[in-house]
């Protein structure tokens, strides 16, 4: 059995609440081995025998049918997230200011092209591919940036949840640790 984490989209903002605790019961119900969150921003932990896939299909149905909440779930095993880490194409940021350097997990590919972002990078803010990422540089920070997620979602027709650089590392460490 191997650990994973979830990456839940959209989760305990605009009003889509979903209780840590609650997301570990349903998590646990739904067969995963061991949940366990990380911060309050849906971050799950949790052992399968499932591909990343299909345990993210299963507990986005696990989740709808508890609460009635549609999530949707992007799942990375350790080595996906050591890819993600490995690729960073903004490794001075990464050091620096990891808390403005975002991993945007994605549910597939992009069906548009990177430039489509062009018009919304007013702050300096820079998109690089990644292995089922996209990796964004936010120098002013994203909470005032033009370019939110929901924007980068439309343009390239892809869903996605960003976490930042810290929790990408705590993250990928978690599963280390788990597997030692």
């Amino acid at each position: 059995m191997k650990r994973v984490a979830g990456l839940l989209r959209a989760i305990n903002v605009g009003g889509r609440k979903l209780l840590m605790a609650d997301l570990k019961r349903i998590a646990g119900e739904a067969g995963f081995d061991a949940p366990a969150t990380l911060l309050a921003s849906g971050n799950l932990l949790f052992g399968t025998r499932l591909s990343s896939e299909a345990a993210g299909k299963t507990l986005e149905a696990a989740i709808q049918k508890d609460l009635g909440l549609a999530a949707d779930v992007m799942v990375r095993d350790l080595a996906e997230l050591k890819a993600v880490i490995a690729a960073n194409p903004f490794p001075r940021q990464a050091k620096e200011e990891p808390n403005r350097l975002m991993a945007m997990f994605l549910s597939g590919e992009p069906q548009g092209e990177l430039s489509l972002l062009d018009s919304a990078c007013v702050a300096g803010e820079e998109v690089k591919s990644g292995p089922g990422c996209l990796y964004v540089w936010f120098p002013g920070g994203a909470g005032t940036s033009k370019l939110a997620n929901g924007l980068i979602e439309r343009r390239l027709k892809v869903r996605g949840t960003a976490r930042n650089w810290n929790t990408v590392g705590k993250l990928a460490a978690l599963l280390e640790a788990a597997e030692a």
